[in-house]
């Protein structure tokens, strides 16, 4: 990117320099630099149009139960990691800390489905050490780009507090668009003097409506009953 801006700008500087008046140089001028800001913005469209190959597409089923577990990664295509880091925007993946070293990751194409007309849904599932974790990565077809990304199921923590996600992919407003609830349950051990430490686990839910082309966060009264209604399975 730094190298396409100093060329441009030395072309820029030699056109105003040498007081260059010739048509066609004028021309070949201009179809050279809109070659080099074609380069600074097509890189992401190409890698996405490669990763999704890797996915297979399916219709999704009424309700689809999103957990982490030990099933055999051999019924999932592996991704390049090169090809994922590099095909997602860098801001989507900022939010899940541990995938920092990208270069020991191992990422598992799941599958892709619709979510409206133009916004599909890329299941992707990422080991690293035991850190287990699920997004939808939400692809724009009209835009030919990934644009948003949406935590369904995770495992992660260390030896005094862990984090559990699980989620629920449905009609939940029965409007017939697909929407989330995503559990949670966050358990830990409190010290507590020379006793044992006390064992606590709390756990929520969150409700995700598909509004105007993307999740939003939709209050609701009941948590106990919301707990209660999308069980998700505890390692406690």
């Amino acid at each position: 990117m730094i190298l396409i801006v100093l060329k441009s700008r030395l072309l820029i500087y030699l056109y105003q320099k040498t007081m260059i008046h010739s048509h066609t140089l004028r021309c070949m001028f201009a179809l050279l630099l809109l070659g080099l800001l074609a380069n600074c913005r097509t890189p992401i469209q190409t890698q996405s149009s490669h990763i999704l190959a890797y996915f297979k597409t399916s219709s999704a089923a009424d309700t689809l139960h999103i957990e982490v577990s030990d099933e055999a990664q051999e019924s999932r295509d592996t991704i390049p990691n090169h090809l994922f880091f590099t095909s997602i925007p860098s801001a989507l993946l900022q939010p899940i800390d541990y995938l920092a070293d990208s270069s020991s990751a191992v990422v598992l194409s799941r599958q892709q489905f619709p979510i409206d007309d133009n916004i599909a849904a890329f299941w992707v599932e990422i080991h690293q050490a035991w850190f287990l974790h699920h997004s939808l990565f939400l692809y724009n077809r009209s835009k030919r780009q990934f644009t948003d990304r949406i935590t369904v199921a995770e495992w992660f923590g260390g030896d005094g507090s862990q984090v559990l996600i699980g989620s629920w992919v449905f009609d939940y407003d029965g409007d017939g668009k697909k929407d989330l609830v995503v559990r949670d349950i966050q358990h830990s051990m409190v010290p507590n003097g020379d006793e044992d430490p006390i064992e606590e686990t709390n756990e929520s839910a969150c409700l995700l409506l598909w509004k105007n082309g993307r999740f939003m966060d939709t209050s609701f009264q009941d948590t106990t009953a919301m707990v209660l209604r999308f069980p998700i399975r505890s390692f406690w």
